[in-house]
C-alpha cells in the first residue's frame, strides 16, 4: 500500500527521496575493490559447490571477469592474487527469481547479500530501460544483474494495478498478441501475468478470464517467450498449468491439496517459485525480523531494513498457518515428481529486504524439506538455466564470475551461506566494508534523532476532542482529507464536525466517502500530520500508543501511521466502527514503530469497496497503558 497525501505532500516526499538516493550512492561511491586488468585471482585450498556439484577441496582461478579454471589440481599463474579458502565453501553467485525493484539502489544492496542477480516479476518500464542500458554498457558492475518482466500482464483493475505505477492493462483475448509484442518491444525479458482475483485475501479485484489468459500465454510462447504467471489457489495453479505455463510465480495459499498435483505439474514440465519469505508473512507467523538479530546480516542493514522486516500486510489468510503448512506440503510434492524448484523472495514486500531475504528463504526452502544442495541450486544453476542467465549460475570455466566464498559448509548448514567472506560481480571484489561503516553511520545518524524537541503543544497527547468549530488541534499541522487519487486511484472521501460525541460529549468528527473497487490498497479518510508541515516528521516518543474513540455503519477501517524510518509506506492495522461508541487503543509497537519520526495518522475506509460512514472523537497519544475519558 502507498501511502496517503495529504495538502501537497509531494514536493517534501521528492525532497526527502532525493537525499536518500544522494545517501544510497554513498554506499556503492566505493563499492567495488579494483584490481588490474589481466591480473589473475586464485581462490585455492576450498571447497566449491559449482552449481549441481561439490568438489571437496579445489581451486578457483578468475580473470577478466571470467572463471578460467576450476578443479581439484589446478596450476595457479604466476602473480596471481591468491586466497586461501580454507574451512570455506566458494558458491555462484546467488540468484533472487522473484523480486520487484523500484529503485536501482536495491540492485546494489541484494550484490552486498550476495545476491548477484535478480528476476524482477513486475516494474516500471522507465527504471527497466535504465537499468538495461547501464548492463549492456558495462557499467553495472557494482549492482546485482536483472532479468525483469517489465510491465505485468494485468486485467484492469486488476492486481498489479493498485501500486501506481501506470502498467497497461488486457480486456480479451483478441488482444493477446498485440499486447505480449508491446511489453517485448519496451524491453520484456519474458511475460508476468496475473490470475487472482483477490478472494485468497479477502477482497476482490477483477483478473483476466480464462481464454485470454491463454491467449496471453500462446502469444509469447509465439515470440519465444516464457510465460509465468501469479496464482493464489490451487485451481487458479492448475488452470494456469493446463493453459501451458512455463511456471508459477508463487505457491498457492488456499489450504487446498490434490495428491496428485505434483506429478500433474511434471507432466506439464513446469517449474515453481514458491516464496515462502513473502508467504510466511501473510500467513502471520513470520519469522523474517529475526534476521535483524543474525550477526552475520544485521551489519549491513539499514534502520529503514530493520523496519521492513518487522512489517506484515493489512491481511493475513483466515486459516493462518495451516495455509504455509499446505505450501510447503505442496512442495514437498513438487520436489519428489521432480518439478524444477526456484528460491525467490518477492521483495520488496512487507517483510522482506532484498538480499537478505534469499538467504530466508534458503532456509524455509531446506525447511519445507530440501536438502540444502537442492535449495542452493533453486539460487543458482536452476534459476539461471530458466531465465536464460547461461554465463552464471554456475562455477565453470568460461562463465562469468559472480562467486560468492562463505565460511562453513552450506552445503551441510543452509545458514552458513549469511557468513559471507567475499564476493565477486564480473570478477572484481565487492566492497563490502564501505557498505557496512554507511550504514553504522546512518543508524547513528538516525538514533541522534531520537533526542530532538517533541511539538510543543503535544505534551498532554490531546490531538483533537472536536468540542467545537472549526475542527482544531492542539498541536501538528491539522487534519486533511487523504484519498488514493494520488495513485490514481477514484475513491473519495470527506468530513466535518458532527454534533455528539463519546461518552456525552458535544461533538465528533463525521468521515464520509467512497471507496472505488480497483485493489487491495484503495483508500480514502482523514489524515493528521503531528508535525509543522503535512508529513513532516515529529518527535513523539515519549506517547506509546494513539487512542480514540468510534462508531460506525459496522465496516471494517484502517488506522496507518506513517514514520520517516517507515520509508513512506505506511504500517496498518484495523478496527470496526459498530453502532455503538466505543474506544479503541493501538500500541506504536504494533505499528513497528517508536514513534520518534513520526509523520502522520490516518483513519478511514480501505478493506471493501463502496460507501462507508464513521465517526472519530477523542483522538490522542497515550503515554501509557491507561486511557483516561475526557
Amino acid at each position: 500500500m502507498s501511502r496517503p497525501s495529504g495538502d501537497n505532500p509531494m514536493e517534501q516526499r521528492n525532497r526527502f527521496l532525493a537525499a536518500v538516493i544522494l545517501v544510497a550512492a554513498l554506499f556503492f561511491s566505493s563499492g567495488i575493490a579494483g584490481r588490474d586488468a589481466g591480473m589473475s585471482t586464485a581462490i585455492q585450498n576450498v571447497r566449491i559447490f559449482d552449481g549441481s556439484r561439490v568438489i571437496p577441496l579445489g581451486t578457483v582461478v578468475i580473470r577478466d571477469g571470467k572463471i578460467i579454471k576450476v578443479g581439484e589440481r589446478v596450476s595457479i599463474p604466476e602473480g596471481s592474487e591468491v586466497i586461501d579458502g580454507e574451512g570455506q565453501t566458494l558458491l555462484p553467485g546467488l540468484i533472487d527469481a522473484h523480486v520487484h525493484i523500484w529503485d536501482v539502489q536495491q540492485l546494489r544492496q541484494s550484490l552486498v547479500f550476495g545476491v548477484t542477480a535478480v528476476v524482477d516479476m513486475g516494474m516500471d518500464i522507465q527504471t527497466m530501460a535504465k537499468i538495461e542500458k547501464q548492463q549492456s554498457s558495462g557499467a553495472a558492475s557494482d549492482m546485482a544483474t536483472l532479468v525483469s518482466s517489465g510491465s505485468l500482464v494485468t486485467a484492469p483493475g486488476g492486481h498489479g494495478t493498485e501500486y501506481g505505477v501506470p502498467f497497461p492493462t488486457i480486456k480479451t483475448p483478441e488482444e493477446a498478441q498485440a499486447f505480449v509484442d508491446a511489453r517485448i518491444a519496451e524491453g520484456s525479458d519474458f511475460i508476468k501475468i496475473i490470475y487472482d482475483d483477490g478472494q485468497t485475501y479477502s477482497t476482490q479485484w477483477p483478473t483476466l478470464d480464462q481464454a485470454t489468459l491463454t491467449a496471453v500465454i500462446r502469444a509469447a510462447h509465439k515470440r519465444n517467450k516464457l510465460a509465468v504467471v501469479h496464482i493464489a489457489t490451487l485451481q487458479g495453479a492448475r488452470t494456469a498449468i493446463e493453459a501451458g505455463a512455463d511456471g508459477l510465480a508463487h505457491m498457492y495459499l488456499d489450504n487446498a491439496f490434490d495428491p496428485e498435483f505434483g506429478r500433474f505439474a511434471a507432466r506439464h514440465k513446469i517449474f515453481v517459485i514458491p516464496t515462502f519469505a513473502v508467504l510466511e508473512v501473510v500467513s502471520g507467523t513470520s519469522g523474517a525480523p529475526a534476521l535483524a538479530e543474525d550477526p552475520y546480516l544485521s551489519p549491513y542493514l539499514k534502520p529503514a531494513d530493520v523496519v521492513s522486516l518487522k512489517k506484515t500486510f493489512p491481511f493475513t489468510f483466515q486459516m493462518g498457518r495451516k495455509c504455509y503448512e499446505g505450501a510447503e506440503k505442496a512442495l514437498q510434492q513438487l520436489s519428489a515428481a521432480g518439478v524444477p524448484i526456484l528460491a525467490g523472495t518477492d521483495a520488496s514486500n512487507p517483510g522482506t529486504v532484498h538480499g537478505a531475504s534469499l538467504h530466508r528463504e534458503l532456509a524455509l526452502l531446506v525447511q519445507a524439506g530440501l536438502t540444502p544442495v537442492e535449495a542452493l541450486k533453486a539460487a543458482t544453476s536452476t534459476t539461471a538455466a530458466i531465465f536464460g542467465l547461461a554465463d552464471r549460475g554456475r562455477i565453470q570455466p568460461g562463465r562469468t564470475a559472480d562467486v560468492l566464498l562463505v565460511n562453513g559448509d552450506p552445503t551441510k548448514d543452509i545458514t552458513a551461506t549469511r557468513n559471507i567472506a567475499a564476493i565477486w560481480k564480473n570478477g572484481v571484489q565487492v566492497d563490502r566494508k564501505s557498505y557496512r561503516d554507511a550504514v553504522e553511520k546512518e543508524k547513528a545518524v538516525a538514533e541522534s534523532q531520537k533526542g530532538g524537541p517533541e511539538p510543543a503543544g503535544s505534551e498532554s497527547g490531546w490531538i483533537s476532542d472536536f468540542e467545537a468549530e472549526p475542527i482544531g488541534v492542539l498541536f501538528g499541522a491539522g487534519w486533511n482529507v487523504s484519498t488514493d487519487a494520488m495513485m490514481g486511484g477514484k475513491s473519495t472521501a470527506g468530513f466535518r464536525r458532527a454534533e455528539g460525541g463519546a461518552q456525552g460529549s458535544k461533538g465528533s468528527m463525521l468521515i464520509t466517502g467512497v471507496i472505488a473497487a480497483g485493489g487491495p490498497n484503495s483508500w480514502a479518510g482523514t489524515f493528521f500530520s503531528p508535525g509543522s508541515a503535512v508529513m513532516a516528521p515529529a518527535n513523539l516518543s515519549s506517547k506509546k500508543a494513539v487512542s480514540f474513540w468510534t462508531k460506525g455503519d459496522g465496516k471494517t477501517y484502517y488506522i496507518m501511521v506513517f514514520a520517516q524510518s517507515l520509508g513512506y509506506r505506511p504500517s496498518i492495522q484495523t478496527f470496526a466502527a459498530g453502532p455503538e461508541w466505543k474506544q479503541v487503543t493501538f500500541p506504536f509497537e504494533k505499528f513497528n514503530t517508536d514513534a520518534h519520526d513520526l509523520m502522520g495518522i490516518f483513519f478511514g475506509g480501505g478493506t471493501a469497496p463502496g460507501e462507508f460512514t464513521f465517526y472519530i472523537d477523542d483522538v490522542r497519544l497515550e503515554t501509557g497503558a491507561t486511557n483516561p475519558g475526557k
